[in-house]
């Protein structure tokens, strides 16, 4: 009896010492987990339309009047966000790239219009909601609408978020001085 007294307080004493709170297996591998996920950084996908610089030219000469140069690019610099989405630590984003077009138009050799257009030209004194992600689509020169002495540009202009679009005709008289009328307005 004396022996088992005397290997009781060392049992107690062994019982004590591996209950000194210090963390369980499962305790540490949370605080792992939870220390790993604070130093995670996302995965960004950005995707861009179009991919790459887009330009087109076109040269025309209308009704033997006008001679016609027309300079349709994207500005790599700018672009709209359209839809962005995650999925656990990938962050998808998906960008629609702004165009801008340059008109220069003679009439005999004698340059009478040079313009720069994008949206900035044509936002609504109102404040629309279609100019806030809108961007040019495409500037053109209507043939139909052409005579001698009018030149008739079609410009439209498109909001990749909202799939809206605006549709201008831009009139051009041989002196250079120019009259835009809204054509289709769907936003």
């Amino acid at each position: 009896m004396k022996k088992l007294l005397a290997v009781i307080p060392f049992i107690i004493l062994i019982i004590f010492m591996s209950c000194d709170r210090r963390t369980s297996k499962k305790e540490h591998l949370e605080q792992a987990v939870i220390e790993f996920n604070k130093n995670l950084k996302t995965i960004d996908i950005n995707t861009y339309y179009p991919e790459y610089y887009t330009e087109t030219k076109t040269d025309s000469i209308v009704a033997n009047t006008f001679t016609v140069n027309i300079k349709n690019y994207t500005l790599m610099d700018t672009d709209i966000l359209v839809k962005e989405s995650i999925k656990g630590i990938q962050k998808t984003s998906e960008y629609h790239r702004v165009f801008a077009s340059d008109v220069t138009v003679a009439v005999s050799d004698k340059i009478i219009f040079n313009k720069h257009i994008s949206t900035a030209d044509f936002e609504d004194v109102s404040a629309s909601t279609f100019w806030q992600y809108a961007t040019l689509e495409h500037v053109w020169v209507n043939q139909d609408q052409c005579d001698t002495k009018t030149l008739a540009l079609g410009i439209s202009f498109i909001n990749p978020k909202s799939n809206a679009y605006k549709l201008y005709e831009m009139q051009i008289d041989t002196n250079g001085k120019e009259y835009i009328t809204l054509i289709e307005d769907h936003s």
